[in-house]
Parts: C-alpha cells; sequence; structure tokens
C-alpha cells in the first residue's frame, strides 16, 4: 500500500506535536523546585560553577540540558550527608546520557519491585540499579 501525501503529512504533523509536548514536558521539569541551576549546585556544595559542571561532563554530577539557557541539576541528587551517589558515572556509561539517568531514576520499575531508581539507591540497592541500567541500556542501544 502506498503512502500517500497525505498520509505524510498526518505522520510529519505528529512527529511534530510530540516533538514540541517533549519540549514543553522538559521545560516544566526543568523549571520545577527540584531543579537548581550550576551556580546554586555549586553554593550548595560549596564548590566553584567550574567544578560543578566538570562533574557534570564526568558523569559525577546529574545534569539536564533543555530549552533554558544552562543546565539544572536536581537537588535529589545529593544524599542527606550532601554527597552524590557514587553509581551516577556508571549510570551515565552504561545509559549514554543525562536524560536517560534522569528517567531511570524517577521511572518506577518492576525489576526493583516497583521502586524508582533513585528510591532504590536511597535503600542501598546500587548493584540491582546498575543491573537495570545495564539491562536497559542493552535494550535500547
Amino acid at each position: 500500500m502506498m503512502s500517500t501525501s497525505s498520509d505524510k503529512t498526518k505522520l510529519r504533523d505528529a512527529i511534530d506535536a510530540a516533538r514540541e509536548r517533549g519540549r514543553k514536558l522538559s521545560a516544566e521539569l526543568l523549571a520545577g523546585e527540584e531543579m537548581k541551576t550550576s551556580e546554586e549546585f555549586a553554593a550548595l556544595l560549596g564548590v566553584s560553577v567550574a567544578t560543578v559542571n566538570s562533574k557534570r561532563r564526568r558523569g559525577e554530577l546529574l545534569g539536564l540540558k533543555g530549552a533554558v539557557k544552562g543546565y539544572r541539576f536536581p537537588i535529589w541528587q545529593l544524599k542527606e550527608d550532601g554527597k552524590t551517589y557514587g553509581t551516577l558515572v556508571e549510570l551515565h556509561e552504561r545509559l549514554g546520557g543525562s536524560w536517560s539517568v534522569y528517567r531511570l531514576l524517577k521511572q518506577q520499575h518492576g525489576e526493583l519491585d516497583g521502586l524508582t531508581g533513585l528510591e532504590a539507591l536511597q535503600k542501598g540497592q546500587e548493584n540491582q540499579v546498575l543491573d537495570l541500567a545495564e539491562t536497559v541500556g542493552r535494550d535500547f542501544s
């Protein structure tokens, strides 16, 4: 069956609409109270903005880029002791991108008994979260 130009236009419009929904959702997420600018996050850690950006580039911090200027850093990546989860580097390596790490940490997973990845990390289940990331990274690469 051949596609008509009308079908192609409908498909293109649907894809454009989905992209726009994604842009709006990411903008809402990045504007949320839990998201901090590089400057705010640096102040929380007691380090320079350059250090925050270096740690982000190495995968030691989760920094998300969207339509807003600069990166946003979710406050929940800091544990009660003010340090970040050591698994972030491995999660970035296994999943290949900060938005993928964000989704893994914020979504519930049957493999983690319904916990989010973040909840599992908070319970000390680093190995289970890394195993899940390995599976997700392999399945979607």
